[in-house]
């Protein structure tokens, strides 16, 4: 995915979606580090490092929030009416691989939802 990043001169970069942090042995924990919770950021070892020195900003057009419905989950694309570009918060990571290669990953930062995106609004379906 598309990342904008700020190291000395701002850059669009390519990342691997799921954070791969520096020290891990294998990248495929970056898997299960899709999206990162804000309020527990400073607490996780996996994060404390790029949350210092590595922040960066996602180009989006939209994002999906689930909503149930019974037993199903029902996607829904949530995007701005004039569907300009949306820019989450996300955290990126250098990992280097032991041939030498290097990998750049990111995670996106999540928050609780606000009164617009909470359950008991029209698009949550409730």
């Amino acid at each position: 995915m598309a990342v904008v990043r700020q190291r000395g001169a701002r850059s669009l970069d390519a990342c691997k979606w799921g954070l791969v942090p520096s020290w891990v042995k294998d990248p495929k924990i970056g898997n299960r580090m899709i999206n990162a919770r804000a309020e527990t950021l400073a607490e996780k070892p996996s994060y404390k490092s790029a949350l210092k020195r590595r922040r960066c900003l996602i180009p989006a057009s939209g994002f999906y929030e689930w909503r149930q419905e019974g037993v199903e989950r029902i996607p829904t694309y949530i995007h701005t009416l004039d569907e300009s570009l949306l820019a989450p918060a996300g955290l990126w990571e250098e990992w280097q691989s032991p041939d030498g290669s290097q990998l750049l990953s990111c995670t996106i930062l999540t928050t609780e939802a606000n009164e617009f995106m909470g359950p008991s609004t029209p698009w949550a379906g409730k």
